[in-house]
């Protein structure tokens, strides 16, 4: 069990010396530097001070005679903890993907309902969702910075709750199901929008170690629970297809369950303490971070202005993104396609599709998992790098011999499915991951914010744009197509995003 002691921080008005007080310094991250003009320490227990973790987030505080005393709680250990803040952003990207994933499966059993629903209305209520999740990361990019990630990631679960909910109760009537149906899902999307950047943010700035590789391999972890969502999202559909619940509980019940995960934690969400709360006895920081508040869009743009690597890094993450979601979601809308060439399977064997669908989810799985484990040993960069490389080359083999393939119904739905393995391991967690990674911040929440909606424009073209590409040139091309925009996404990576070198075990 991980054993606690208070050790009493006393800054002065002039600064000291002390080598008890410099050990200590150096195990408390810059941001709580910065305001210690000089410290003095004293532990209640014998222990080496270079053995102590502070956790800033149970400070209290009280005020002397010409100096303020900070009774802090440090921890001995430097295990990785399962905060709330690492709990609400792992189980928020879940719901973020399997909400974002299960529409395909609810406008499926809704069809059976309304069978002359027109594609155009069902077209529309897909791409709500990526519309709302464009507008919701730009926006809480800039509510995660003004008002903080607590007060972003509170809001974004409500959305998120509220758009699921509504979707599924609020809809009736063939006149109008689409149109109500569309207007939720838009909320919805602003709501796991907002997921992206305020999410990759806190878990990265969710431990106060320096050990680079464990804020890496957090992250990682953070954003493997979008893998079960995705395969959530299948699954739920087939239990449904294969219960033949009635017409109009169906679908109702896949949309209703992705209000859970946020329902699940929105309570430990209004529990996380924010990373630097205000404090009466920190004046200049308080003017500090009123002044970020009013004007930290203004400084933003002044950063990206004169920072010409700021740019570069900006570039390099908004493109990576945007080339990635092009194959990935635009692969996801083709999926159906691959399987009626293979096992003969049209838009009517709902089920059927729903299973190979969870088969393909299986199989990616792993990539995040095998992240999460071998991040450290090779960087992100390199991670998305070979993730692009290897998916060319699939696209490529499936390209150019797919009649061929067609024969070979396993191997074909085999090579397919490892397209979107090394899609997680790869540029799937990659994309999420670097952003976090190489912006400060002062201003990680934003940019990511800003590539995260780069990436959803992407996704809407190759949604939009690969059943007409399909259509017009044939499986070959769209796949050759595939291989060419991954090819490009690797070339991006290595060129615009900075290597980097991580520290610690």
């Amino acid at each position: 069990m991980t054993s606690s002691r208070i050790v009493s921080l006393t800054y002065f008005s002039t600064p000291m010396s002390g080598i008890k007080a410099e050990a200590l310094m150096n195990q408390v991250a810059p941001r709580e530097r910065a305001w210690s003009g000089g410290l003095s320490t004293e532990a209640s227990s014998s222990s080496e001070v270079s053995e102590l973790l502070l956790v800033k987030d149970r400070q209290t505080a009280r005020s002397g005679y010409g100096s303020t005393t900070l009774e802090v709680p440090l921890r001995v250990d430097d295990e990785v903890v399962v905060s709330d803040q690492i709990l609400v952003s792992a189980i928020a990207n879940l719901s973020t993907a399997y909400n974002l994933a299960v529409i395909n499966y609810a406008l499926m059993m809704l069809q059976r309902s309304y069978p002359n629903s027109s594609p155009e209305l069902r077209s529309t209520v897909d791409s709500c969702s990526l519309v709302g999740a464009i507008v919701g990361q730009l926006t809480f990019g800039y509510v995660g910075a003004v008002m903080g990630r607590r007060k972003g990631m509170i809001f974004t679960l409500l959305l998120s709750i509220l758009g699921a909910a509504s979707s599924a109760l609020l809809p009736w009537g063939a006149d109008s199901v689409y149109h109500i149906l569309a207007a939720c899902r838009f909320v919805l999307g602003v709501g796991v929008g907002g997921v992206y950047p305020l999410s990759a943010a806190s878990a990265v700035e969710s431990t106060h170690s320096h050990d680079e590789l464990k804020k890496s391999r957090i992250v990682a972890a953070v954003f493997s629970f979008q893998g079960i969502g995705q395969l959530l999202a299948p699954l739920m559909a087939y239990i449904m297809l294969t219960m033949k619940a009635q017409r109009t509980i169906g679908w109702r019940v896949l949309l209703l369950v992705g209000a859970f995960p946020g329902l699940f934690v929105l309570r430990r969400a209004f529990q996380v303490k924010e990373d630097l709360p205000p404090s009466p006895i920190t004046p200049p920081i308080e003017l500090k971070r009123l002044d970020s508040e009013v004007s930290c869009h203004s400084k933003l743009w002044d950063q990206l202005r004169d920072s010409r690597s700021l740019q570069r890094k900006l570039f390099g993450a908004c493109a990576s993104w945007f080339l990635f979601d092009i194959t990935f979601y635009g692969n996801v809308i083709f999926t159906p396609i691959i399987l009626q060439d293979t096992y003969g399977l049209d838009k009517h064997h709902f089920a059927d599709v729903a299973l190979c669908s969870l088969v393909v989810a299986a199989i990616a799985l792993p990539g995040n998992l095998l992240t999460v484990c071998i991040v450290g040993k090779i960087s992100f960069k390199t991670i998305q790098i070979m993730g692009f490389v290897v998916m060319a080359l699939l696209f490529v083999v499936l390209g150019s011999l797919y009649e061929q393939l067609l024969d070979y119904r396993g191997l074909l739905l085999g090579m397919y499915a490892l397209t979107f393995f090394f899609s997680n391991f790869g540029p799937n967690v990659g994309t999420f991951c670097l952003p976090a990674e190489i912006f400060a911040e002062d201003v990680r929440v934003e940019l990511n914010g800003i590539a995260a909606a780069a990436g959803k424009v992407g996704a809407a073209i190759g949604a939009a744009s690969f059943g007409i590409i399909e259509a017009r040139f044939g499986v070959s091309y769209l796949l050759a197509l595939s291989a060419t925009v991954s090819l490009l996404g690797a070339l991006v990576t290595y060129k615009f995003i900075p290597t980097k070198h991580y520290t610690g075990s």
